[in-house]
């Protein structure tokens, strides 16, 4: 029995492990299947990647001279601003003081205009009496000078 037994289990044991080896086999295949699709898009990406590099390496130099040179333009462009918004800050400072030069001759003027105004209206109502002695008075030093003359 023994004899049996163990041939028994060691011909069952042979089946398991013929089993298990199929099993196997059918499982890597399985595996593998994905695994070549997976190489071969690997392979793809790697040459899409090296072909952006080679375009990027390509481009790269003439991109960055035109960038430079637009950075020139731009700093010049800057620079003519900043002096264009000097000289109006300037011209602006100049028409200022015009204007403020003439609003005080023009404030000077109506001021002496008034008072010259002022003066007549006062005169003009206080009526010929006044004239009549300032008349008076100027004969008298016209007198008085012509017989110093005399």
């Amino acid at each position: 029995m023994d004899a049996v037994s163990t041939t028994s289990l060691t011909g069952s044991l042979n089946i398991l492990v013929a089993v298990a080896l199929i099993f196997l086999a059918v499982s890597l295949l399985a595996v593998s299947i994905p695994l070549m699709s997976m190489v071969k898009q690997s392979e793809r990406t790697l040459s899409s990647l090296d072909k952006l590099l080679s375009t990027v390496d390509k481009e790269l130099g003439p991109t960055l001279k035109q960038v430079d040179t637009l950075l020139g333009s731009v700093v010049e462009l800057k620079s003519a601003a900043q002096k264009s918004i000097t000289d109006v800050g300037s011209k602006v400072g100049d028409v200022k003081g015009g204007l403020t030069k003439a609003a005080d001759d023009a404030k000077h003027q109506s001021s002496v205009l008034g008072a010259g105004f002022m003066a007549g209206l006062k005169a003009y109502l206080e009526g010929r009496p006044a004239r009549d002695e300032a008349r008076e008075k100027s004969r008298a030093e016209r007198k008085s000078l012509s017989e110093v003359g005399k």
